[in-house]
């Protein structure tokens, strides 16, 4: 039998070895296209989301200040109610002296017209004797 020996010609290696290489390039471009894809895809599902998020919050913040602004409003509405109980209770603290005053008025009254009925100085007609009430 015969030997062949095969030899590899300096061209045909250098061939291959260059097709090799375009491959390879071919290759990672293929594999990097389809990451920058993809990659697009996600930034723009990421943006979607902080859009929606930065709604959400800006949403929020209406809602807190809205919130704050109703509880000063509840604060200063405590505050007028604690001032008119105040003010309710001095009213009534000057109505009960006003009564008070009003009845020794009115009984130092009765009691000057019956001093004037006993001395005589000046009759009452009939008629209002009769409309004075018992006290």
């Amino acid at each position: 039998m015969r030997n062949f020996r095969f030899r590899l010609h300096p061209a045909a290696v250098a061939a291959g070895i260059l097709g090799l290489g375009t491959m390879s390039g071919w290759g990672a471009y293929a594999v990097s296209s389809s990451g920058k894809a993809a990659l697009r895809t996600q930034l723009a599902e990421v943006e979607g989301q902080r859009d929606k998020l930065a709604a959400q919050f800006k949403q929020f913040q209406d809602v807190e200040a809205e919130l704050r602004d109703r509880q000063a409003k509840i604060a200063a509405t405590r505050d007028e109610i604690a001032q008119l109980g105040a003010t309710r209770d001095k009213a009534k603290t000057q109505l009960a002296a006003t009564q008070r005053d009003l009845a020794s008025l009115t009984k130092r009254l009765d009691q000057a017209k019956d001093k004037v009925t006993q001395t005589g100085s000046i009759t009452p007609p009939a008629g209002e004797a009769a409309k004075k009430p018992a006290r």
